[in-house]
């Protein structure tokens, strides 16, 4: 079986958040196939080209990847691909973005079939941004009949209730598949928790839809000492001047820095660093970044606008409304107020939820097992 991947970007880039990740390992669990993946030569809001790759197809032992100027990143140079490899099975990562339409028309017009990975883009949170230009791309994609027959990667109910409802497709066409996280390949040091001190961390696109202005709000009026550090692409210049104006109005008990990007290899470190993982976002299909963090023992406090769901009953963490900030603030107070005794018992509750809820294999015999069913139905 041989597997075209078409996708906005790939590593080495640091910015375009999960996809990358889950495809990585995607491959790795494909090992026995030929994956193959064009993508963007360059990282998001960039124009410099990676450094460390080359002319033609680059060798990553789970996958070959052929690196595209955004000149080149067009139907016709897809339609140079597909005659060369000839894939089986096209698998395309989200709905809006610019590789997807002729990727569309080309799996058409040469016979090849289709599973499509919408990344979340459908759901409300994300499909409510900038829907002016969403709503009539997804007319024009029925009208036209593109999606037609197409397969769909569903990584959770809201998900799959959302490709139904703007898709219009039937439930044999939609495959639940968790994402791929990464898994942690070492056990790092932890900083001794400190009763009455707490280091949190936000990591993600500083966007909107991750809702960071909301997270340095919660942190008003607390009593203790907080350190709030911030990692991730800023991809909204207007929305960071937002969060600077606020972070100016926190109280010299809470620090708040901003710590740049972080490399794929460095996240399960990174999150060590950390007594609690917050965030507040407005919508997650999946949430790579939430995995990662439970993998790396760091609890976390989010909304309850993504999969991981019924959290302080099991023991990752606390996934609360968004309409109750008072919520979030009362479980800042409470990491804040730990001593490390009390911390040690809820970080290694996330460590033992994380193992339950990922099986690696079964995992790998659902991907395996889906797409058998799209290449032969």
């Amino acid at each position: 079986m041989k597997i075209m991947i078409v996708m906005e970007g790939f590593f080495p880039g640091k910015k375009y958040g999960g996809p990358p990740v889950s495809i990585d390992n995607f491959c790795s669990f494909m090992k026995n196939y030929n994956c193959y993946i064009v993508a963007k030569d360059h990282d998001l809001f960039e124009s410099k080209r990676f450094s460390n790759i080359q002319e033609g197809w680059n060798d990553r032992e789970n996958c070959k990847v052929l690196y595209l100027p955004d000149s080149k990143y067009k139907k016709i140079t897809f339609e140079k691909v597909i005659d060369e490899i000839k894939p089986d099975i096209l698998y395309l990562q989200g709905v809006f973005q610019s590789c997807v339409f002729p990727c569309l028309q080309l799996a058409r017009k040469h016979r090849i079939k289709v599973l499509l990975a919408p990344r979340g883009e459908l759901c409300a949170g994300a499909l409510n941004i900038k829907r002016y230009k969403k709503f009539p791309y997804i007319i024009m994609l029925k009208a036209i009949g593109l999606v037609k027959d197409i397969h769909w990667q569903s990584t959770s109910n809201e998900e799959t209730a959302a490709i139904k409802k703007w898709m219009k497709v039937g439930e044999a066409y939609i495959h639940h598949l968790d994402n791929i996280p990464s898994i942690m390949k070492k056990k790092y040091l932890r900083k001794e928790k400190v009763t009455g001190e707490g280091r949190f961390i936000f990591l993600s696109r500083i966007h909107p839809k991750k809702n960071l202005l909301s997270a340095i709000r919660y942190f008003q009026d607390l009593t203790g000492k907080a350190e709030f550090d911030i990692y991730g692409p800023i991809e909204d210049e207007v929305y960071w001047k937002k969060c600077q104006s606020e972070i100016k109005k926190l109280p010299k008990n809470i620090r708040v820095r901003y710590k740049g990007l972080v490399g794929h290899e460095q996240v399960h470190q990174v999150f060590s660093q950390y007594d609690a993982f917050l965030f507040p976002t407005l919508s997650e299909n999946y949430g790579h970044v939430i995995a990662e963090s439970l993998i790396a023992g760091t609890p976390v406090i989010i909304s309850d606008q993504t999969p991981w769901r019924g959290l302080e009953l099991v023991g990752g963490g606390w996934d609360i409304k968004l309409s109750n900030e008072e919520k979030f603030r009362e479980v800042i107070e409470k990491i804040i107020a730990l001593n490390k005794l009390e911390y040690e018992y809820i970080h290694q509750q996330a460590i033992a939820y994380i193992e339950r809820k990922l099986n690696i294999q079964v995992l790998k015999k659902q991907y395996l097992s889906v797409f058998d069913k799209v290449l032969h139905r």
